[in-house]
């Protein structure tokens, strides 16, 4: 009987964990309950005391910021300044800010090997798009000596007028995907996305057209694009710049007076 037991007890915990690793560095969760596991993570120390931590693989990132530096349990929800952002492959960026919630725990800070552990959990928004949950996340011996963190989700200036009004997101990001760069722009229902290819020089580029894209979503989904007009005043791939302006129409709205400015 006592054999029986100790069994079933190894079976149910292998099987508690059998979604969370440990390393010597590690930051892994479950993203809507795909393992992500990053190949390597750090975290920094801003001016103001708040402390970004941040995993990231050839393709995916996962970005924690809190108050401070120091044991204890962040809450993230609205009004906080503790946030969480995750930004997936093909460059979608989810955001906890404005109301996502959860929770940063950092249970150890080694202040001789500046190193921090802990766990997080927390949802986070494509905005107007999806929600993801983030759950069982673990931070082990993670270094907070490196140097500054980027936010992804403010990779510069965006804005249009959509249907003639103002559109001003609140999440700016920019990626190269390898072939592509997509710029994007979203407000808390609404998203517009401009893709153009790696290796694009300044010039006018009418849409449709291979290697570049025009795309609204809206409060009713994805909208077909119809035509339009990319011009892309600068592109330095050195400093990985990009500047430029649009305009497009779709099946319902009409996107004018586009302008971005952006570091991917």
């Amino acid at each position: 009987m006592k054999n029986i037991l100790f069994v079933l007890f190894a079976a149910l915990s292998l099987i508690s964990c059998e979604d969370i690793e440990t390393n010597d560095v590690a930051l892994q969760a479950n993203v809507d309950n795909n393992f992500y596991k990053s190949t390597d993570a750090r975290a920094a120390l801003n001016e103001d005391g708040s402390l970004t931590i941040q995993g990231f693989t050839d393709e995916e990132s996962l970005t924690l910021h809190v108050s401070r530096l120091a044991e204890g349990n962040f809450t993230i929800a609205e009004g906080l300044p503790n946030y969480a952002i995750y930004e997936g492959i093909g460059g979608s960026i989810y955001t906890t800010r404005p109301n996502g919630e959860g929770v940063v725990t950092i249970s150890e800070v080694n202040e001789a090997n500046k190193t921090l552990s802990g766990t997080f959990n927390f949802n986070a928004f494509l905005p107007g798009i999806d929600t993801i949950y983030v759950s069982k996340g673990a931070l082990y011996n993670v270094s907070y000596s490196g140097g500054d963190i980027v936010d992804p989700t403010n990779a510069g200036t965006f804005s249009a007028k959509v249907d003639g009004n103002q559109f001003l997101p609140i999440i700016v990001t920019s990626r190269n995907t390898g072939n592509t760069i997509i710029t994007s722009g979203s407000t808390a229902n609404s998203t517009i996305l401009i893709s153009v290819t790696a290796n694009v020089e300044p010039g006018e580029y009418t849409l449709p057209r291979t290697g570049f894209g025009a795309k609204y979503q809206g409060v009713n989904g994805p909208e077909t694009t119809a035509g339009g007009l990319l011009n892309i005043l600068e592109h330095d791939t050195t400093a990985k710049t990009i500047k430029g302006t649009f305009s497009f129409i779709t099946n319902r709205t009409e996107i004018t007076e586009g302008q971005f400015d952006v570091a991917y």
